[in-house]
């Protein structure tokens, strides 16, 4: 006696996997392209004359489909300056000439130059981290980026020294930087750019803040860790 069930067949759907894999690489393109133009556009725009139209326009990418991925400008900008936190991380990480270093004031001074040679090649990141016209969604963003790149300066510098017990330690190398940003920033907004007399005026405020925290001598560590 045949059974009045019949069994099911699941119908199997070709590409249907490689088809949405294919919709999301399509979407990280766009993004990635409305970023970069935003980057691009704010090497020669200033950020208040900057409108989404402009960016989405400029990436190719039509208006409706760009807000997909942001609500406005300043959600992008938002982005835009996390992205730039991780690439001020790398060049921090960037290997240093052996026997560079002989003391910590000179791996303060080297942070403070390789920040303003980042600045000094990006107008975009001056604009966005020391053009004082952001909003402030855009500023806690640029905050948290430093959050994350003070752990990093850490990092580096307990690779090359034995650090004191330091109370607040994300504190410490977060308010350092942020006090050459400052003088760094005051330059750009008095001078329209980084000048050597304002650059050492950064590095003097870093490293007299880093003096209430760390001795005037510290013992060297005798291999420097590889920071990841």
């Amino acid at each position: 006696m045949k059974s009045k069930h019949k069994t099911r067949v699941t119908r199997q759907v070709i590409g249907k996997r490689r088809e949405r894999s294919h919709v999301q690489q399509r979407g990280n393109k766009r993004r990635n392209k409305l970023l970069v133009s935003a980057e691009q556009l704010l090497d020669s725009t200033p950020v208040e004359q900057l409108s989404f139209r402009q960016i989405a326009d400029h990436a190719g990418v039509p208006e409706g489909s760009a807000y997909h991925f942001f609500a406005n400008k300043y959600d992008l900008l938002t982005a835009l300056a996390a992205d730039m936190a991780e690439r001020f991380g790398d060049v921090y990480k960037a290997p240093i000439s052996d026997g560079a270093i002989h003391s910590w004031h000179e791996l303060a001074d080297l942070f403070v130059e390789r920040a303003a040679e980042m600045y000094s090649n990006s107008p975009a990141a001056t604009q966005i981290w020391l053009g004082g016209r952001m909003p402030p969604q855009v500023k806690l963003a640029d905050r948290i980026g430093d959050r994350a790149v003070s752990d990093v300066i850490h990092e580096i510098f307990d690779s090359y020294f034995v650090l004191p017990e330091l109370p607040r330690r994300r504190d410490v190398f977060f308010f350092y930087m942020e006090l050459a940003d400052v003088i760094l920033s005051l330059s750009v907004i008095e001078h329209g750019e980084i000048t050597p007399g304002m650059l050492e005026e950064a590095k003097r405020a870093g490293r007299g803040y880093l003096a209430t925290y760390l001795p005037s001598v510290m013992v060297p560590r005798g291999e420097k860790i590889e920071v990841q």
